[in-house]
């Protein structure tokens, strides 16, 4: 059980409450912004929790087992804070967001009801919605590299090398092992795993005439 400050607790027991729902969001920029569903600045750790004109923010269901964890924020794009253009760049891709449930007549009685990052965001009419996932998101993650039997370079990057001259560059790689080989003479440079079995080979059986002599399953 998450353990609660006794203030906030005795607060939460009086019956009597006067609480609001702050969120603190941090950029990847180490930028700190705070937001506010109170008609006031609500100040605490440092940061000034700004009132945002229709912002507002939907329950987030706890679940059992891996599942992500997901909510919503909504907020108006006009705001000085947030602005589209910001939006657009990509500033607040993977932003962490801090939500906390504070007494606004005293600050320093708060709880953090949880902390998630920025995923999706949609624009519509002129507003904003962020979807919040919790910290198992990181789960879902591609680390590393896929083993996979085409190549994961684009055509003509750092990886790829191939030159934007060259005379095939126009015709667009599919990525697969003979294309690159063929059509590009740029083995060397494969980054795919071509020899590796996939779930066909698994469900193959033997017929009579198969080269069953370990070569490459690739041309």
């Amino acid at each position: 059980m998450r353990p609660i400050d006794p203030a906030i607790k005795a607060h939460l027991d009086s019956g009597a409450t006067s609480l609001c729902t702050c969120w603190t969001l941090t950029r990847a920029d180490a930028v700190v912004m705070g937001f506010t569903d109170h008609d006031a600045t609500v100040s605490f750790g440092g940061v000034d929790h700004m009132p945002a004109d229709g912002l507002d923010g939907s329950e987030a269901p706890q679940k059992l087992g891996p599942q992500v964890d997901t909510a919503e924020v909504i907020g108006i794009l006009s705001s000085d804070a947030i602005s589209e253009a910001d939006i657009e760049a990509g500033l607040y891709d993977g932003a962490t967001v801090e939500t906390w449930r504070v007494n606004w007549r005293d600050p320093t009685q708060r709880v953090l009801i949880g902390r998630a990052t920025i995923g999706e965001i949609v624009r519509e009419d002129g507003r904003f919605r962020a979807e919040l996932r919790s910290g198992q998101q990181a789960l879902n993650r591609t680390r590393g590299r896929l083993y996979s039997v085409y190549c994961d370079a684009l055509l003509g990057d750092a990886r790829c090398a191939v030159a934007h001259d060259h005379p095939n560059f126009a015709l667009g790689c599919d990525r697969a092992f003979a294309t690159c080989r063929d059509r590009f003479g740029n083995l060397v440079n494969f980054r795919g795993f071509p020899h590796i079995p996939g779930n066909d080979f698994v469900l193959h059986y033997p017929r009579q005439g198969d080269a069953l002599n370990g070569a490459p399953l690739v041309p």
